[in-house]
């Protein structure tokens, strides 16, 4: 009797764990535009990042090849003749090697190492098939160091509705958050570093808050 018990509670263990699973995963999504409406960060992070990562891991061999930023092996099959047509699958292009997919509060970021002869004005032209492939925003490429090179996307505008990050602690002396940039980061005035600024702009071209 025992047995059976300790057999019966062993096989409903994970059936239950499956059930929570499910229903978490279902609760997600019936609350994902409101989620993504009210806490558009947190849906990022619990949604739109764990699927957005998973298509640029699928999408980032034939990305690359598509683009033009992969190397053929067909050279190496020279001094092995006979190895494709006895029936071997034909041998993957190199692709440059990606990093680990990092997530920020409105995108991710991932460095990228590039192959010889590569230089990163060659990622920089395929940012926006990075976009289209990936569905996010916009796609920003810029050099890392020597040989990698650092892709920072955005999920979505964040001129669209932005917002100044909260300042943190006492503040610094004649340094002063003004805005968000078009990367999301925020736009900070530090006159300590560059003493002279010069604002300009024309009348209603701004981006005055909704009247309520």
């Amino acid at each position: 009797m025992n047995l059976a018990s300790t057999t019966s509670a062993g096989e409903s263990g994970p059936s239950w764990v499956l059930v929570v699973a499910v229903v978490l995963v279902s609760g997600l999504l019936l609350a994902g535009p409101a989620l993504r409406r009210r806490y558009c960060v947190t849906w990022w992070l619990l949604i739109g990042f764990p699927v957005t990562a998973f298509r640029v891991m699928q999408t980032w061999r034939p990305l690359m090849a598509g683009c033009g930023l992969a190397v053929s092996r067909r050279p190496a099959l020279i001094g092995v003749p006979g190895l494709v047509g006895n029936g071997a699958p034909p041998p993957q292009p190199r692709v440059p090697r990606r990093g680990l997919i990092r997530p920020t509060s409105g995108g991710f970021v991932l460095l990228v190492r590039l192959l010889p002869g590569q230089v990163p004005e060659d990622f920089v032209k395929a940012a926006p098939a990075m976009a289209e492939d990936w569905q996010v925003h916009a796609v920003r490429v810029n050099s890392w160091k020597p040989g990698v090179v650092r892709i920072v996307a955005s999920a979505r505008d964040p001129l669209a509705a932005p917002r100044v990050p909260k300042q943190r602690g006492p503040g610094h002396l004649l340094r002063v958050t003004v805005g968000a940039l078009e990367t999301g980061a925020a736009w900070v005035l530090d006159l300590r570093r560059v003493p002279h600024w010069l604002i300009v702009g024309a009348t209603r071209f701004g981006n005055p808050r909704p009247e309520t």
